[in-house]
């Protein structure tokens, strides 16, 4: 079949047509389609001199919106940046930008929002979009923490919008803005922004509004309320700002004046909430009265057979509040109390402390029935008592008692973190006093060994007078009650079915048990002990019985690298002939805190105002490592591990765990049964008490 001339040019051009119908709608489609990666891209985001039109960057835009409007925010993402990509002019490249930051909020990503928000065109942008944008710039930039940021944001929006603000976009950014001036600490800034917003309102407030209020304006300076008043206000709303100007008064010491104005409150307002925080406030100005705000106590066994080592915790306390230091702003008092070691004396100490010299918060005792005995009775005080009793339980007696010690509870699960976590070893067994001290010590360790999936393969106690360890070390080993020389052909051999043992005394109990332990050949075996082996007294007795041997601490008086250890260490030493342990250490952390405390241009006024202010306490450097205070009231340093290597104690480094053979035997005997004493003391009477009843040993030291 032949097409006439004028037929094959119809043709063409229906195939022309068709072609470029075809090519409007790739093109249409196109967009949707990210980019070819090689294809360079400038600043703004499109591509230099590609030059497509308007309409289609419109489409895109229009495209975007309608995913964002349905929540479709990563695929509004791609269509609002497809749109860019064709160099829309500034006026929609506003409003795609705006688009894009909404999209990338509703999916989270702030910082994204952010630089989108930051990049709007500088010249021809749309007003609309620009006042959306900034609004939700400084929205974005306070989440963020960004605070300063946010501040100028918001305040450039409000003072010089690119076209009026409406009512409700004014509020939305006044209150945006009081937020950010809290977080910055800004409260009396923050105070002036709110009653703005009031002001708008004709003075009328909602009450979460008005709590708000009350909350940052109860944080401001008296001369930044003092600017506040006098305006013309509603009644309530100036008998809000005067209860705050109350409080900062009594902040601030200004009693007097702090009286006359919380009376003034009380005229404005019958509302029953505002005359019971009127209450309050006089309450608080009432217990300001009765105390001294740079005073605090100290509570030590000054005289009796404990009376060396309070006087070494009392030369801590004295270092660590700085009492021989020239010092600027509030410089604390300290009043000294003598427990002489005794529950009873305690109690009076409490009182006398409390009564006549006005304290803001004691520290001590140190032993356990007279920490007890004094932490009941600063509670019903109600005055913050920091206790240094190396026992659990404490903090039990109220919300106003706090600890700074190295519990039985946080040494074993040091030990037994380091031991079986990172050593692996599963068989444990322990040599310890037969009191409580060390009943105790074995409780904790059976359980928490347990609770790891181990075994406590025996038990042994000694009389903790004991002179000659040979009879406990053979029970230990099962070695015949018999006298033989160790190591001739026919002595019998020690059966050590365990990989680490627990020997819960002091330096002198240890040096005398190793010795023995080394003589019947028990070796091979990890030696565990307490905080009470922190001692240089162990090193000059038994530092080669004890190599490898681990401990629980918290302070490392040989961290030369902390200048506020060297510091503590020079001192202490020059005071007092030797070098200081973890109880002098945490004493003088103890005082530390409450120095820092005292010292602020605004230090606590009552007791209440004191126990608050310890609860935040958080990351403060001390000698035992940074110091915080968890809402159970317990100093949490975190526990070192130490070690005996040659004639020092050092922190556990990782070559230090590599086992010995005999230690990591998988063939030594292990008996899931044998838990607890009856594999060593052979009778029910032997079990150890309960973990909450655990007491130093016999009372006899008041730093254990």
């Amino acid at each position: 079949m032949k097409f006439t001339l004028s037929a094959k040019k119809a043709c063409r051009l229906l195939l022309g047509t068709a072609m470029l119908l075809t090519a409007l709608c790739l093109a249409a489609c196109a967009p949707t389609q990210a980019p070819t990666p090689s294809t360079p891209k400038d600043a703004a985001g499109g591509i230099p001199g590609y030059k497509r039109t308007t309409p289609e960057a419109a489409n895109l835009a229009k495209v975007g919106q309608e995913r964002l409007e349905r929540g479709r925010y990563l695929l509004a993402v791609d269509a609002f940046r497809a749109a860019l990509t064709y160099n829309p002019g500034p006026a929609l490249e506003s409003r795609v930008r705006l688009g894009l930051a909404q999209a990338y909020e509703g999916a989270r990503q702030r910082a994204m929002a952010v630089d989108q928000l930051r990049h709007m065109p500088a010249k021809g942008s749309d007003p609309e979009a620009l006042v959306k944008a900034a609004l939700l710039l400084g929205e974005l930039e306070r989440k963020l923490g960004q605070w300063a940021q946010a501040e100028a944001t918001l305040r450039r929006v409000l003072d010089n919008p690119n076209r009026p603000l409406s009512d409700a976009e004014r509020k939305k950014a006044l209150s945006t803005l009081a937020d950010t001036q809290a977080d910055l600490g800004h409260y009396g800034q923050a105070t002036g922004t709110i009653l703005e917003i009031a002001a708008m309102q004709g003075g009328q407030m909602s009450m979460g509004m008005r709590d708000r209020l009350g909350e940052v304006s109860g944080r401001a300076s008296a001369a930044e309320l003092e600017a506040q008043l006098g305006k013309p206000r509603p009644p309530a709303l100036n008998a809000l700002l005067l209860l705050s100007l109350a409080k900062a008064q009594l902040r601030e010491g200004r009693l007097e004046e702090a009286t006359s104005t919380a009376a003034q409150v009380a005229t404005l307002t019958k509302d029953p909430d505002m005359q019971a925080k009127v209450k309050a406030v006089q309450k608080d100005i009432m217990q300001a009265r009765m105390v001294n705000p740079v005073a605090v106590g100290a509570i030590l066994p000054l005289s009796g057979p404990w009376a060396q080592p309070g006087r070494e915790v009392l030369a801590a306390l004295e270092l660590g509040l700085g009492l021989y230091e020239t010092t600027t702003g509030n410089a604390p008092v300290l009043y000294i109390a003598d427990s002489k070691g005794k529950a009873l004396e305690s109690v009076t100490a409490v009182d006398k402390l409390v009564d006549q010299h006005k304290v803001m918060a004691i520290i001590g005792p140190m032993g356990a029935a007279a920490s007890l005995a004094a932490a009941r009775q600063a509670q019903l005080r109600q005055v913050p008592l920091i206790s240094l009793a190396r026992v659990d339980g404490v903090v039990r007696a109220g919300d106003y008692v706090f600890q700074n010690s190295l519990t039985p509870s946080r040494q074993m699960d040091g030990l037994l973190h380091e031991a079986v976590d990172l050593r692996g070893l599963k068989r444990f067994a322990v040599l310890a006093p037969d009191n409580s001290y060390g009943r105790g010590f074995a409780s904790l360790l059976r359980n928490g060994v347990v609770a790891r999936g181990g075994s406590l393969v025996r038990v042994v106690y000694f009389d903790p007078t004991a002179k000659d360890y040979t009879p406990y070390v053979k029970k230990l080993v099962q070695l015949p009650a018999k006298k033989f020389r160790p190591g001739e052909k026919d002595a019998p051999q020690p059966k050590i079915d365990f990989q680490a043992l627990l020997i819960p005394d002091g330096p002198q109990a240890v040096a005398m048990a190793a010795s023995q332990l080394r003589y019947f050949d028990v070796t091979g075996v990890l030696l565990m002990g307490t905080d009470l082996w922190h001692d240089s007294r162990l090193l000059e007795l038994a530092s080669r019985d004890v190599q490898g041997a681990v401990f629980p601490g918290l302070f490392n008086a040989s961290a030369s690298g902390d200048p506020l250890v060297k510091k503590f260490v020079n001192e202490f030493t020059s005071a007092m002939g030797r070098v200081p342990t973890l109880l002098e250490a945490q004493g003088y952390d103890a005082a530390l805190v409450l120095r820092h405390l005292i010292s602020q241009p605004q230090p606590p006024r009552t007791r209440p105002a004191m126990r608050h202010a310890l609860l935040e306490v958080k990351d403060l450097p001390g000698v035992c490592g940074t110091l915080s205070i968890t809402p159970q009231r317990i100093f949490n340093e975190a526990v070192t591990i130490f070690t005996v290597k040659g004639k020092i104690f050092r922190p556990v480094q990782e070559q230090d765990r590599v086992l010995p053979e005999a230690m990591a035997d998988p063939n030594a005997p292990v008996d899931p049964a044998a838990s607890g004493d009856a594999a060593g003391t052979g009778g029910p009477e032997a079990k150890p008490a309960p973990p909450a009843a655990m007491q130093p040993a016999g009372e006899s030291h008041p730093s254990q």
